[in-house]
């Protein structure tokens, strides 16, 4: 394989782990817990607003009635002294302090509503937010799998950090370096016993029986 195709395969490869890195899904369903959770702590603030707001009108509810009960009693003093022109005044004081309390019961009432419908959403809220946590992990744990399956793939395949390195041409080269070394063992010079060594190695050997009947051919010929 030629450098600059290796080389571009190099490329390819980090820039394909870096879209990769880029989409992790992750990181993106984290984002979202991170956002969701935001929404969720902003949620619960504005639902003890709600509930700060509620316990005040409960005390001005409070306030209200306990006037409302002393007016009750002021206008039954007055009618004990035949006190009409007071009676009145407490009556019509009274009155009025019965339709503010009606309309401070709306308010509470009302107030009751709304807190209701934001801790429903908080609940469901937090729901959603342990669903996707336990989804992260579950993704978290198959991503971990499916890498270590795509490297052991890529690996087999010839796709991994070789990129194509091929086995056969690399022994081919090894036994070419070994035969090289071979043949200059072969051409050094040799001295005066490796030359008598090797003669002697190389000299055919005559079995006893062939050399017996090479004898007695011999001298049938000379008769």
């Amino acid at each position: 394989m030629g450098f600059f195709k290796r080389l571009k395969n190099v490329v390819d490869a980090k820039a394909n782990k870096a879209l990769d890195k880029c989409e992790d899904p992750i990181e993106m369903l984290e984002l979202s817990i991170v956002k969701k959770e935001k929404l969720l702590q902003d949620a619960k603030k504005q639902c003890a607003n709600f509930i700060a707001s509620v316990d005040s009108i409960r005390n001005e509810k409070k306030d209200i009635q306990e006037r409302i009960n002393k007016y009750e009693e002021a206008t039954k003093a007055a009618l004990l002294k035949e006190d009409v022109e007071k009676a009145q005044t407490f009556v019509k004081q009274k009155l009025d302090l019965e339709t503010k309390l009606v309309s401070t019961e709306s308010r509470i009432k009302d107030q009751e509503e709304q807190i209701q419908l934001i801790k429903n959403k908080i609940q469901d809220l937090e729901i959603e937010v342990s669903k996707m946590k336990s989804k992260k992990q579950e993704l978290a744990t198959r991503i971990d799998v499916a890498e270590i399956n795509n490297e052991i793939n890529e690996t087999l395949a010839g796709l991994s950090d070789d990129h194509g390195i091929n086995l056969d041409e690399l022994e081919k080269k090894v036994t070419q370096k070994e035969n090289y070394g071979k043949a200059l063992e072969d051409l050094k010079p040799k001295n005066e016993d490796e030359i008598l060594d090797e003669y002697i190695n190389n000299s055919p050997v005559v079995d006893d029986k062939v050399q017996q009947e090479l004898d007695r051919i011999k001298e049938q010929m000379k008769k």
